[in-house]
């Protein structure tokens, strides 16, 4: 079993930015079967800062960056990524687990995220992680808003 360090971090350390850049072009390659270019990842950064963050979290296995997580002030959960090799080994879960705590210590009510259909693995996660599944919280959906998750957190 591996052990994880999680730690808050700026969003806009070069670790995380290398993190963020994998976690876009991972999500062009999945949505739009291509993949993405340097370009495309630049205007997408810029199109959606990590700005306002709460907390954000970066995940390492040793030394080596490995995941990250954002979360709003307000319990929701953005740009929740492991790196493929360090995949399934319960980094997503050390994750989610601070996370969690950062909510607590702020007396958040719940935790709250949505995503994409295609994005399975995240899904099943979410559920096993003690999430549910919610109705949609916006009135139009986003072209990549699928599902919807909360897990409320007890006083």
């Amino acid at each position: 079993m591996r052990v994880w360090t999680v730690r808050e971090e700026p969003p806009d350390s070069p670790e995380a930015v290398a993190l963020l850049r994998e976690y876009f072009a991972e999500l062009t390659v999945r949505y739009f079967h291509r993949a993405a270019t340097e370009a495309e990842i630049d205007e997408t950064l810029a199109e959606y800062p990590s700005t306002g963050l709460a907390a954000f979290f970066l995940l390492r296995a040793g030394d080596e960056p490995a995941g990250c997580l954002g979360l709003h002030p307000t319990g929701e959960i953005t740009r929740m990524y492991v790196t493929p090799r360090f995949r399934r080994r319960g980094g997503a879960r050390a994750l989610l687990a601070s996370a969690e705590a950062h909510a607590r210590t702020r007396r958040l009510s719940r935790l709250f995220l949505d995503t994409r259909t295609d994005l399975l693995e995240a899904r099943a996660l979410y559920l096993a992680s003690g999430f549910t599944e919610i109705p949609p919280t916006t009135e139009t959906p986003g072209p990549f808003q699928d599902h919807w998750y909360e897990k409320r957190l007890d006083p």
